[in-house]
């Protein structure tokens, strides 16, 4: 059976493949998560995921394609707008400061991971971090960490070119060899892997490929017409505690079909998977999709492999079944962070069964800092 800690002994696994999968907590504060105000029967809260399947089912339609609308504007949008270089020097209020400790954050995983992959023996000095987030969050902390001059770390997303960077799934198995100048000693850099298993607001289809271009400002593939009556009555309803998703009635206007349509033709260009059916809609992302997963599956199969859960809901069937086939490998070890009893709970739902599962659970809700500071530290934070 799992058994429920409350740290990470680091010691016992920096030697190991160490693998990690986060989720849209880790960027809470930056930006939201898939979770509304609203509660299920059984007091659990209701979800883009859970709502889409229930308008869904019951035919709602126009409920359905609102729901999609709001994720767009609360969830998609702000990532695709998201530019931290040019934003970071301005924040001065409550909000700015929680936006600056995520960043932190971010930046604080990365030097304890380069902490880790410098201290270790074995030859491959490398991690792989498996997020379904959109954001650029690993990135620009890594540039935050190099312009500071705090790492040696070669993160790496998977692409390849100078003025063209495409991203192919062979790139994660690349590694950069340092070698001196004078004589013949070479050593390998530590690397960490990103890999977008949902994609990336800075991805776009050319052809057959898949182009990472993380300077554009994603403009011409904004939405920008909505329904904005039927939205904010939506958008107000989700966000009430008391609100249950049998009693939503809207009116919608008569030209809500029209930008229902134009809304759909856009929206299914984005190089991000359905939360509904976990699935793209663009066969270049969906191939690369599969590629990833059978990626994840190969590198959890190792014999001395780690996999640690942060942020993660394990909404995604996909993954969540890749999981589970995974840990039938009893040298594979899973850590889940478990943000609070209600998600301890769950995970419990999913995974109790499973001797090589690690439930973390401390007394505070498990954000992001306590990771850092109190559940994954080798070192101070930067």
């Amino acid at each position: 059976m799992s058994e429920i800690i409350n740290k990470i002994d680091i010691s016992k696994i920096y030697e190991q493949d160490l693998n990690f999968l986060f989720g849209a907590g880790a960027s809470f504060g930056l930006f939201p998560t898939l979770a509304t105000q609203m509660k299920d029967e059984n007091g659990n809260y209701e979800t883009i995921e859970t709502l889409a399947h229930y308008f869904e089912s019951k035919n709602k339609k126009n409920l359905n394609s609102l729901l999609f609308m709001y994720y767009y504007k609360e969830c998609i949008e702000p990532v695709m707008k998201f530019n931290w270089s040019e934003n970071k020097g301005w924040h001065i209020d409550f909000d700015d400061r929680i936006e600056l400790e995520v960043m932190s954050n971010y930046k604080a995983l990365l030097f304890t991971l380069f902490s880790i992959l410098d201290k270790k023996h074995h030859q491959e000095k490398k991690v792989n971090i498996f997020t379904t987030n959109y954001d650029s969050c690993f990135v620009e902390a890594y540039e935050e960490l190099l312009e500071e001059n705090k790492t040696q770390l070669n993160l790496n997303d998977g692409s390849n070119g100078f003025k063209r960077k495409v991203v192919e799934a062979r790139n994660f198995d690349s590694i950069q060899v340092r070698k001196s100048t004078f004589d013949k000693n070479a050593t390998i850099v530590p690397q960490v892997n990103i890999i977008h298993l949902h994609g990336s607001a800075y991805w776009r289809k050319k052809g057959e490929s898949i182009e990472v271009q993380y300077h554009n400002n994603n403009n011409d593939r904004l939405i920008e017409r909505f329904p904005e009556s039927e939205l904010k009555i939506f958008k107000s309803f989700i966000k009430k505690s008391d609100s249950k998703k049998e009693e939503l009635k809207i009116e919608f206007s008569s030209d809500f079909d029209e930008i229902e349509k134009e809304f759909w033709v856009k929206y299914n260009k984005l190089p991000i998977v359905n939360p509904t059916k976990w699935k793209f809609y663009e066969t270049v992302f969906e191939e690369h999709y599969y590629q990833m997963l059978r990626y994840m599956s190969y590198q959890l199969e190792k014999r001395q492999s780690t996999l640690i859960v942060f942020g993660f809901s394990f909404a995604d069937e996909h993954i969540r079944h890749l999981v589970k086939r995974s840990l039938s490998n009893n040298y594979l070890t899973m850590y889940i962070c478990c943000f609070d009893d209600s998600q301890l709970s769950k995970m419990k739902s999913y995974f109790a069964e499973y001797a090589n599962v690690k439930f973390i659970k401390i007394e505070q809700n498990l954000n992001f800092s306590e990771f850092n500071n109190n559940v994954f530290s080798i070192t101070p934070l930067v």
